[in-house]
C-alpha cells in the first residue's frame, strides 16, 4: 500500500513537534505543521489571526496616534502608462516636480456602435434593430456618423430624460459637419454621407437614431462622446445676411427748412409777433450802431408781447459801436435749438430789464434769425 501522507513525532531534544507530509511523485515530502498558542494545528476551521493596527474598518473614526503604512508613487515624466493591462495594479505617479498626477484631459468614453437593419415606425414602440442607442449623460455632445451598405433609410435623432424605457423620447437638432444645415432627421440616404453630425446632449440621459424609412441593407452607426463646452446648437448663429420678410412702413418727415427773419429796428421798442405756434430759433445775428449796448428779447407768446409787462424768456445783449465799427452779437444756440412752444415774440430796447419800455434809435439795431416750427 502506498503511503500517501504521514504524520510523525519528532524529537528535537525539547520537546514533540508534529511533521506531516504527503507523496509526491513516488516520494515522500515532508512538511512542518504550524500550529497556534494552543497547540492547535492552523486550519480552515482555525485559521490563523492576523491583527494589524493599521488596518481600519470602513467608516472606522481616526485616532491620534494610529499607525500606518507609507505609500510609495513613482516618477513618470511622460504621459503614459506604466502598467501592461486592464486590472493590473499600478503604482500612483508623479511628475518631475513630485507632484500627484491626476487627470488633466477630457474624460474618454467608448463608441457606442450599433446597426440599423429594420424600421421601428411607433416612437414608444421597441421593433429590434429599428434603433442604436446609448447613455450619454456623461457627455456634452456628439459627433455622429453612419457607415455601410444600404438603401433608402431616413433615420431621425432623438433624446430623452430618462435612463431607461421605451418612452418619453423626443426629436433633438443637429448640425452637418461640413455645413450650416440644422436637421431633424438624416433624410433618406443609400450610401454613406459625406459628413457627419454634431449635436448637443447636455442634460440628456440617451440619444439614439431611430429608422423611419428603409428599403434594404444594413447601416452603421457610430456616436462618438465628447466632454468639451460647446454651443447647443453651433449652426443657429447666423453668420451670413439673413432673409427678413413682411411689410415695413415708416414714415419719414424732413425736418422743416429754417425761415429767417429781419427786423431793422424802429424809433420804440420794437414789439411783434413773428410767429404763432411752436417755433424754434436755431440762429441770430444782431447789429448795434448806436452808442449805447440794446437788448433783443424774445417771448414765448401766441400773441404780440406787451413790452415792459411780458417776461421774456431770452434776453440777449447787443454792444455799442465802438470807433464806427457797430457792436456784434452771435450767440450760440447749440445743436439742439431753442424751443418757443406757444409763439415766438421779438422786442428790442435799451435797458436789460424786462419791464424796460425804453425806445432805441430808428435803424439803429438790426436782428436776422432763423427759426423753424
Amino acid at each position: 500500500m502506498a503511503l500517501d501522507s504521514l504524520t510523525a513525532l519528532a524529537n528535537t531534544g525539547s520537546g514533540t513537534d508534529l511533521l506531516g507530509g504527503r507523496t509526491v511523485g513516488g516520494k515522500f515530502v515532508g512538511a512542518a505543521m504550524l500550529t497556534d498558542e494552543t497547540g492547535a494545528e492552523i486550519s480552515a476551521a482555525n485559521p490563523l489571526d492576523v491583527t494589524f493596527s493599521a488596518l481600519k474598518a470602513e467608516d472606522t473614526a481616526a485616532v491620534s496616534g494610529d499607525l500606518g503604512l507609507p505609500l510609495l508613487a513613482m516618477r513618470q515624466s511622460a504621459d503614459t502608462t506604466s502598467t501592461d493591462t486592464d486590472g493590473d495594479y499600478t503604482l500612483l505617479k508623479v511628475d518631475e516636480e513630485g507632484r500627484l498626477k491626476v487627470g488633466s484631459k477630457p474624460a474618454s468614453y467608448p463608441d457606442i456602435t450599433g446597426d440599423i437593419t429594420t424600421t421601428q415606425p411607433v416612437i414608444s414602440t421597441p421593433v429590434a434593430g429599428g434603433t442604436v442607442e446609448g447613455d450619454v449623460s456623461r457627455a456634452s455632445n456628439l459627433m455622429i456618423f453612419c457607415t455601410g451598405t444600404f438603401s433608402t433609410i431616413n433615420c431621425t435623432f432623438e433624446g430623452s430624460r430618462e435612463s431607461s424605457g421605451a418612452t418619453n423620447w423626443f426629436a433633438i437638432q443637429a448640425v452637418r459637419s461640413n455645413a450650416n444645415t440644422i436637421e431633424l432627421t438624416t433624410g433618406n440616404l443609400s450610401a454613406q454621407p459625406a459628413y457627419a453630425w454634431e449635436l448637443s446632449v447636455n442634460a440628456l440621459k440617451r440619444f439614439r437614431v431611430r429608422a423611419t424609412a428603409r428599403s434594404s441593407g444594413t447601416q452603421s452607426w457610430r456616436f462618438v462622446l465628447g466632454t468639451y463646452a460647446t454651443e447647443p446648437i453651433p449652426a443657429a448663429q447666423a453668420s451670413a445676411t439673413q432673409a427678413v420678410s413682411g411689410t415695413v412702413t415708416a414714415t419719414v418727415t424732413p425736418p422743416a427748412p429754417a425761415t429767417p427773419y429781419f427786423v431793422n429796428s424802429a424809433a420804440n421798442t420794437n414789439g411783434a409777433l413773428i410767429l404763432t405756434g411752436t417755433s424754434s430759433v436755431h440762429s441770430l445775428w444782431a447789429t448795434n450802431e448806436g452808442a449805447s449796448p440794446a437788448y433783443v428779447k424774445l417771448y414765448n407768446k401766441a400773441t404780440a408781447p406787451t413790452v415792459g409787462t411780458d417776461i421774456p424768456e431770452m434776453i440777449i445783449p447787443v454792444p455799442a459801436a465802438a470807433a464806427g465799427v457797430p457792436g456784434v452779437v452771435n450767440p450760440n444756440m447749440g445743436f439742439i435749438p431753442f424751443r418757443f412752444a406757444l409763439g415766438l415774440g421779438i422786442a428790442i430796447t435799451r435797458n436789460a430789464v424786462y419791464t424796460d419800455t425804453t425806445a432805441i434809435g430808428a435803424g439803429e439795431v438790426k436782428v436776422k434769425l432763423s427759426r423753424a416750427v
